[in-house]
């Protein structure tokens, strides 16, 4: 060390490595991994002279805007950050499908938080929305397939057998406790499990995977907006006036009020959350399948699992604290526990919902529903006040007042689905083996066969340092360039708050990889306009 001067990125780089390792071997207690950081930051203080200057809170978050032909959207980003303190690679995966199935004002949405690396996250990423599609089109002809989706269901004909498919529908069966709330929306909650179900199923061939004891898995939440324009006039009732012609003539002059209005369909496993904000109350529309759930900690500890006591909560098999996810086919005795059965719920959509946000681990371990809800509030009167202040003074526009009517705040539930537990374990012990089957040696997405994926569907790739980026911004708020008018606030609103929510999560002290994916609905165009 002498005669030379002290490497100031040496020590930060060990201290990242080794607790990444040690968090990964569960081998030491958040005790002794404590200690083990504080001992490092006392090296770092007394190492580095004074004359570095250290620059903390680097901002590497990647933000993501997707452009979406939807009635009920305004805007949609998706921002991403490693969190590079505490984790070497980056496991969360996210897809953006538009107009799902060739249907105009549908659109998918799915965040995928990986466990034990990001092998499932990614497959699950690109193949479970053609699975559910497949299954949607069973009972709803509306909802078509293309050729390049046909030809990857296709490929799954050797994994899919007979038997397993009797298994399947009992998996995905309605209990006879939710029997009696037979409804329109019983198909899809079906389809869903169903898509769940199969999704597990392919991720036991262990594509992509690196190592012969630990497989990967992931959690998952995966949302389907529809959107349809509704007239309060029934067209029947002005067939049966008399002024139904002078009605027809006088609508090219003066335009038929609408009804703009949609369902949102969710189903999720594990860890990763969807909030809706309604007229300014949030509501979380997932279940989270992790070990501080009393249910299903009850579920796993009847059938025999056992949690260890070094975490807050205990992590299941001394692995995880995920009791549903997708995968982790590797430990057949943690598979016994780890069941894909997905939580389902459809709630209405109209003009007082005003985002959808959808988050990894990594922000709802440190914020909750009700802090997220208003930061998201917080953070995009902020950008208007912003982007209003710039466009006054560009020029000084008449201020136009909207009167909101008031509206129960409450979310009605349409439909909710929660399978039964042990419908789910009875199958986990399947003998059938289809390792060494045609399929899982030539269906391996590569770049030979990638195109198979249809073009309109977005699915996260990792990025080098070089693609990593700050968006373009206004005194700290971003901004679109190409882009002029409202479209443009909105993108740029999108933007902003998915990244300042990441921010908030890093600076409350996160250690997990935090993806954030912000959904602007109608409803923010009426705090737009306020």
């Amino acid at each position: 060390m002498a005669g030379k001067k002290p490497q100031p990125l040496i020590l930060a780089v060990q201290r990242q490595y080794i607790i990444s390792k040690l968090l990964s071997s569960f081998t030491f207690n958040e005790k002794i991994l404590q200690s083990i950081n504080n001992a490092f930051e006392l090296i770092w203080k007394k190492e580095i002279p004074a004359y570095y200057k250290i620059f903390h809170n680097i901002d590497r978050s990647s933000i993501y805007s997707q452009k979406i032909g939807h009635l009920l959207i305004k805007g949609v980003s998706i921002c991403e950050d490693r969190n590079s303190t505490w984790k070497a690679d980056m496991s969360d995966k996210f897809t953006v499908v538009n107009n799902f199935g060739n249907r105009p004002n549908v659109c998918f949405f799915g965040l995928f938080d990986g466990h034990h690396g990001a092998s499932a996250a990614e497959l699950t990423s690109m193949e479970l929305p053609v699975l559910l599609l497949h299954q949607l089109s069973k009972f709803d002809p509306s909802y078509q397939m293309t050729l390049e989706e046909k030809q990857i269901i296709n490929s799954f004909h050797t994994v899919f057998r007979e038997e397993y498919i009797a298994i399947e529908d009992l998996f995905s069966s309605i209990n006879k406790k939710t029997r009696a709330m037979r409804s329109e929306y019983e198909d899809i909650h079906k389809a869903f499990a169903k898509a769940f179900w199969r999704m597990d199923r392919l991720l036991r061939l262990g594509r992509k995977e690196v190592s012969r004891v630990r497989w990967s898995g992931c959690s998952a939440a995966t949302c389907v907006l529809e959107g349809s324009i509704k007239s309060p006039y029934p067209y029947k009732n002005w067939r049966k006036t008399n002024n139904y012609d002078r009605l027809a003539e006088s609508s090219s002059s003066q335009k038929m009020p609408e009804i703009i209005s949609g369902i949102l369909h969710v189903a999720n496993t594990g860890n990763v959350q969807a909030v809706l904000c309604r007229n300014g109350k949030g509501f979380c529309l997932t279940k989270e399948h992790t070990t501080r759930n009393i249910n299903e900690r009850r579920r796993v500890l009847q059938n025999g699992a056992v949690i260890s006591s070094h975490e807050p909560y205990g992590l299941l098999e001394g692995q995880i604290n995920t009791t549903r996810g997708l995968g982790f086919h590797g430990n057949l005795k943690l598979k016994k526990f780890v069941i894909p059965a997905p939580q389902t719920i459809s709630v209405p959509i109209d003009d007082l919902c005003q985002f959808l946000i959808l988050a990894t681990n990594g922000l709802w371990e440190v914020l909750d529903t009700n802090e997220v809800t208003a930061l998201a509030m917080t953070t995009f009167q902020m950008y208007k006040q912003i982007y209003n202040s710039i466009i006054r003074n560009k020029s000084s526009p008449a201020n136009s007042e909207t009167n909101i009517t008031e509206s129960d705040s409450d979310i009605h539930v349409l439909f909710q689905y929660n399978p039964e537990s042990e419908e789910c374990l009875s199958t986990a012990n399947s003998k059938e083996n289809l390792s060494n089957s045609k399929y899982s040696n030539n269906f391996i997405y590569n770049p030979e066969n990638i195109e198979r994926v249809p073009p309109e569907m977005t699915h996260h790739e990792p990025c080098s340092e070089k693609e990593t980026y700050k968006p373009h911004s206004i005194n700290g708020v971003p901004k679109s360039e190409k882009k002029s008018g409202t479209e443009s606030f909105y993108e740029g609103a999108a933007e902003y708050v998915s990244h300042e929510l990441v921010n908030a999560a890093l600076e409350a002290g996160s250690r997990d990889n935090i993806t954030v994916m912000v959904i602007l609905l109608n409803g923010s165009e009426y705090q737009f306009l306020m």
